[in-house]
């Protein structure tokens, strides 16, 4: 029998507290909701990616600082580009970058981790990214990018 929506996502609210990738954490909870593992399997399965994760965190932010998309034919790294020159790019490089940002929404500190700040100045970054990118009406997870921004 299948898990409800509802279970998904609670499952995938739980997950991303250990481990902020709202995709993986979705995918582990889908797999629990429809038999395909355990919900201790899943546990055992995050914990793991979360323990490597912390214990690599130096080596993980190097390379998220090198991500780069093609701009001009010439590669841009995430990183330097404002969110003024990242809402300029043409289509399939926004919507690169929003998916880098749902995957990592801590890169290179533009969604903040301090819980006394307001929620809305938290996520300033990645709420005008998504707004902007619906506007455009590119073609994104939206759902997962507002409950994602619930979580942060």
């Amino acid at each position: 029998m299948e898990g409800t929506e509802g279970e998904l996502i609670d499952l995938t609210h739980q997950f991303f507290k250990y481990y902020p990738d709202y995709l993986f954490c979705r995918t582990l909870a889908f797999n629990i909701t429809t038999n395909v593992t355990t919900h201790e399997d899943a546990l055992d399965i995050l914990i793991s990616k979360a323990r490597a994760a912390d214990e690599n965190r130096e080596q993980i932010s190097e390379k998220l600082d090198r991500h780069s998309v093609r701009i001009a034919e010439r590669p841009a790294r995430i990183k330097e580009l404002s969110l003024r020159e990242i809402m300029e790019q043409e289509d399939q490089v926004l919507t690169e970058i929003a998916n880098f940002y749902l995957k990592h929404p801590h890169a290179h500190g533009r969604t903040k981790k301090n819980r006394l700040l307001p929620r809305y100045v938290r996520t300033l970054f990645l709420s005008a990214l998504i707004g902007h990118s619906k506007r455009r009406g590119l073609d994104l997870d939206y759902n997962a990018f507002f409950d994602m921004l619930t979580l942060l």
